[in-house]
């Protein structure tokens, strides 16, 4: 007989049992991709080693000969091409290319110019074989959080918030009624691309600002640059314990600081903080390289800017930043010999700002041949897998991407490219080209680029 303690039992049950038979019930089953007949580039050795990969959902399982795979998978036959890691630049700027040509327009861009520019910036990337950028300043979280969900194409990105620098400093993009007391509040710091901070309390409310906004890691200006006209390229920024500040709020988030710097005296005072990448410092000395090197700090370099070339843009011809460029210029020449001496770990930075998108897909071919034409190849293309993978595994619980990038391993993150000839050997199938300012304007992505997968997702395919 039914009883009402045994329909509450029976119930209770039923209630207790539901989640583990939901569980069985709606657990998706994995997908299996198998890419075969191809030559792999793992982002570390300098040789290409015939092999298969298999792909478990968005990882890589196994590489190697690979001779059974699960039912149902997925069959992609490279058809005896180079398979590779997706490529990661550690230094972009979505929010300031295709807009402006100089920082003082900045403050007359709308949101809804800027937003879409940052989107059609990330597509870009994308179909140039970049499936993981860092970005080094001018935007939060938010672009990253849409293309992870599949609303936006895109590399994943590591997002370094709004720059933070002192006033008269490298990220200081006031007009002059901005920057008196009382002034207005400019666009950029409105819109979370920079903002300027004097005290101590300002660097720190500033930091934790750019975490609630999404980013992973942050950006200080540490010095002058060259792209500004307010701060001599030699002027220090902060002292090491202002410095401090942001690198203390960083540990609590578990992730750290990069700087923007140029001369030694800018790089070491950061150091002294606790910085833990250099982004440009083409100018330091040798005792600042092997320091470098003993610490463990990561380098990012733009090498482009070093070409005499950059003198055609109209922003660095200009007479307030020209003699800017050509003492940077001059001050950089040892950079070459200093890496491949004490061999620090270096990563591709392409750094493209206030240029149109067009000009971008030009900078970064060039970015490509003259890293090469420097470094070599090989060297080329472990700053822009391996190496920035590892930079990337910096931010710590604060990663939105825990498992490894920049490799071809077990484990990692399946972003692959697969691409025409050896890179190895032949950079031009990755877009390397001579050519800067007066490079042939070309069209979205690259022929030779056959492949791209990011996250397991096949997002070109041109192989058959």
């Amino acid at each position: 007989m039914l009883t009402k303690r045994n329909l509450i039992a029976g119930l209770l049950a039923i209630t207790l049992l539901a989640p583990q038979l939901q569980g069985q019930d709606t657990a998706p089953k994995p997908s299996y991709t198998l890419i075969k007949n191809v030559k792999i580039f793992d982002g570390v050795n300098d040789r290409l080693t015939p092999g298969d990969v298999l792909i478990e959902n968005n990882l890589i399982k196994e590489v190697g000969a690979i001779k059974t795979v699960p039912k149902g998978t997925t069959i992609i036959d490279g058809g005896g091409r180079t398979l590779m890691p997706g490529l990661i630049d550690s230094h972009s700027h979505f929010n300031l290319t295709g807009l402006v040509q100089t920082p003082a327009a900045l403050q007359a861009a709308k949101w809804d110019q800027i937003g879409p520019i940052a989107a059609e910036n990330a597509r870009d990337y994308l179909y140039d074989g970049y499936t993981t950028v860092r970005d080094a300043g001018g935007m939060g979280g938010a672009l990253g959080e849409l293309i992870d969900r599949g609303i936006l194409l895109g590399p994943r990105i590591y997002a370094s918030g709004a720059f933070i620098g002192p006033s008269s400093g490298h990220g200081d993009f006031r007009n002059p009624s901005s920057r008196v007391p009382g002034g207005q509040p400019p666009l950029s710091r409105t819109l979370g691309i920079s903002y300027v901070s004097d005290t101590k309390a300002e660097i720190r409310k500033a930091a934790r600002i750019n975490f609630s906004h999404g980013a992973t890691q942050l950006k200080l200006m540490a010095g002058g640059g060259l792209a500004s006209q307010l701060d001599p390229l030699w002027s220090v920024a902060y002292s090491v314990d202002e410095m401090k500040v942001a690198v203390e709020a960083a540990k609590f988030f578990d992730t750290y600081v990069l700087v923007h710097a140029y001369t030694d005296e800018q790089v070491n005072i950061a150091l002294d903080a606790g910085v833990k990448c250099i982004d440009h410092g083409q100018m330091v000395s040798e005792k600042t390289v092997k320091r470098m090197v003993d610490e463990g700090i990561f380098w990012s370099i733009n090498v482009a800017a070093m070409d005499p070339a950059l003198l055609n843009h109209p922003n660095f011809s200009s007479p307030a930043v020209k003699p800017k460029v050509l003492s940077f210029q001059e001050g950089s020449k040892r950079m070459w010999d200093l890496i491949k001496k004490h061999k620090p770990k270096v990563v591709h930075n392409i750094d493209t700002v206030l240029s149109t998108i067009e000009f971008g897909r030009s900078s970064r071919d060039f970015e490509k041949f003259y890293f090469a034409k420097g470094l070599g190849n090989h060297a080329m293309l472990v700053s822009a897998t391996s190496t920035a993978g590892e930079l990337a595994q910096l931010t710590g619980k604060r990663n939105p991407y825990p498992h490894k990038l920049g490799v071809i391993e077990a484990g990692a993150y399946a972003d692959i490219l697969i691409v025409d000839g050896n890179p190895l050997e032949d950079l031009s199938v990755l877009g390397a080209n001579p050519k800067w300012f007066d490079a042939k304007p070309r069209k979205q992505g690259l022929k030779t680029i056959r492949l791209i997968m990011k996250d397991g997702k096949v997002y070109k395919n041109t192989l058959k």
